[in-house]
């Protein structure tokens, strides 16, 4: 990732490799804002060769244990470590089946050398509008473990980003964990348009289950605004019948109803098209 920056070495900084997240906490409270975390390190590299961050210290978390681990909880969600890499995730297969589209997300994630270094909690954090991973979050019903110094804390992913390249962390926080919910008969899918460039234009993540007789759905739209934001019309659609007709129906809606921005990647008119093109194909794939 880049925008273009001319220098091609780092800022000066202290680097840290704690081994326990006491001390990372520890080490987030006595530099403050001059302390980033490091997981994979793709952003903050690439944040700090560009000169849009310059912490004068870099606390690599890699060596914390309870930050590296897949595990399923005793309350039946899938809980992803920190410091958990998008390939390990992708290579290991724990997203098939339950987590769809996550695993559709994250597969189309820049290309397989950052799925080597990225994580999925770095990716999220980034809080950039194009990034892949917050939509099939909230989609999922995931949220966020977050620790610092007066414990711990959930926080729904659907309100963790407050907007671009802002999120809901307080001093010396750092987020420890995905955690997604098991969901018994949940459907889901994830479809995104690049037109070639690093990021996406308009994405789309959409889960589909029952509660009883009742159909549910969360659709949730990436990059065609500042946050991740969903569409209840679409929803309720889904919600009411779930066919070949109302795919058509859903695209129309959701082009329609979804608010959407202009920027250097594409016009608003553009996206809304958009949206209409990857909400059919991704129902297409939940029918």
């Amino acid at each position: 990732m880049s925008f273009g920056s001319p220098f091609l070495t780092l800022p000066d900084f202290q680097y840290h490799r704690p081994q326990t997240l006491d001390e990372v906490i520890g080490l987030l409270k006595e530099h403050g804002d001059e302390a980033k975390i490091m997981g994979g390190g793709v952003g903050l590299i690439a944040f700090m060769k560009e000169r849009l961050m310059s912490p004068t210290h870099v606390i690599d978390v890699k060596g914390v244990s309870e930050l590296a681990r897949i595990v399923n909880t005793p309350s039946g969600e899938l809980r992803i470590g920190a410091s958990v890499r998008i390939s390990q995730l992708l290579e290991e297969g724990v997203l098939r089946g339950s987590y769809t589209a996550l695993d559709e997300a994250l597969s189309k994630v820049a290309d397989p050398m950052i799925r080597g270094r990225a994580t999925l909690v770095g990716n999220l954090c980034e809080a950039i509008p194009w990034v892949d991973s917050p939509p099939p979050l909230v989609a999922l019903g995931a949220s966020l473990q977050v620790a610092g110094p007066e414990g711990r804390r959930m926080i729904p992913v659907s309100d963790f980003i407050r907007g671009p390249v802002d999120i809901d962390l307080g001093p010396a926080e750092l987020v420890t964990s995905v955690d997604i919910p098991r969901q018994q008969g949940l459907r889901s899918a994830f479809e995104k348009f690049t037109g070639g460039s690093e990021f996406s234009m308009a994405s789309v993540a959409i889960s589909v289950w029952s509660e009883g007789r009742k159909r549910k759905a969360r659709v949730v739209y990436g990059a065609v605004n500042s946050t991740p934001i969903r569409s209840p019309d679409v929803e309720q659609l889904l919600g009411d019948e779930l066919s070949r007709a109302t795919v058509r129906k859903a695209g129309e809606v959701a082009s329609q109803k979804v608010e959407c921005m202009s920027d250097v990647l594409a016009s608003a008119e553009y996206r809304k098209h958009l949206v209409k093109v990857v909400t059919m194909k991704a129902l297409g794939r939940t029918v």
